[in-house]
Formats: C-alpha cells, structure tokens, sequence
C-alpha cells in the first residue's frame, strides 16, 4: 500500500511504499513541545520505502540521539529521526493524508504524561519506552 502526507502549506511532501512498521503515541516533553499538543504519535515507516517527493523538512537536532524534521515555511511537525532506529522514518501522525487508517500499538513515557489526559484505548503503556523498540532519543528521565 502507498501512503503519502506532507505539511500543512504543502511545500513538503513524503511517500512510503510499505506499510508501517508501528505507531506510537509518545507523552513525553520534547514530543509535547515540538508539536504543540499534549502528546504525538509517530508513524514509523522502513527507510528503504520512504521518499520525498516534494521538498524537504529542515532538521532541528532535539538531542544527541535524534533529530526532528519540520517544515521551514508553515513550521509543521513531520519527523522524527533516532539514531538508533536508523532503519526508520518516523512521521507524525497528523501529517498524513490517510491518518484515520493507522491504528496505534502502544503509549511512551506515561510518566510524563499530562494529568488531563485520559485515554482508555487499551493500548499498553510504558512509563518510558516500549519493550517492543530501543530508543536513546531522551535521557532517563523522559524531558
């Protein structure tokens, strides 16, 4: 199946060629401040399917693991790149063309989640990362 997205103003514009590989809805801070809203969910694509087809996101270094890509034009938030996940590109959920077909696997760093947010989805929850993915985009303490 293809899937394509790409930012709100459309200077920027992506297609993966696979399915994803998994999604998550990440609760920590970085997340949290890097798109404006009370957590993000990130879709992760294989890399060797992933292109731009139209632009490409300016790079912001958030941590000495990872880099997120966004928007220079309209700022939207688009990706997520960890080192250690290299195999991967990780988009945002919202900048999807079809976000209603993802169904997310599991929650990342509860432990920071807002105290507002209630979501009873079923899906596991991790205090900080999943057992299913490694991760060295954030410290041990999740900010």
């Amino acid at each position: 199946m293809e899937w394509t997205g790409g930012c709100l103003c459309g200077a920027v514009r992506y297609r993966a060629t696979a399915d994803p590989i998994r999604a998550v809805h990440c609760h920590c801070t970085m997340c949290r401040r890097a798109s404006g809203a009370a957590f993000l969910t990130h879709v992760h694509f294989p890399i060797a399917a992933f292109e731009w087809i139209e632009g490409e996101p300016t790079r912001y270094r958030s941590s000495s693991e990872a880099e997120r890509g966004f928007c220079a034009h309209c700022g939207s938030t688009l990706t997520m790149h960890e080192a250690v996940l290299d195999d991967r590109v990780q988009v945002s959920l919202g900048s999807l063309d079809r976000q209603e077909d993802i169904r997310p696997d599991d929650h990342v760093w509860t432990l920071r989640q807002l105290p507002w947010v209630r979501l009873d989805d079923g899906l596991p929850r991790f205090e900080k990362i999943s057992s299913a993915v490694a991760s060295r985009a954030l410290d041990a303490d999740g900010s």
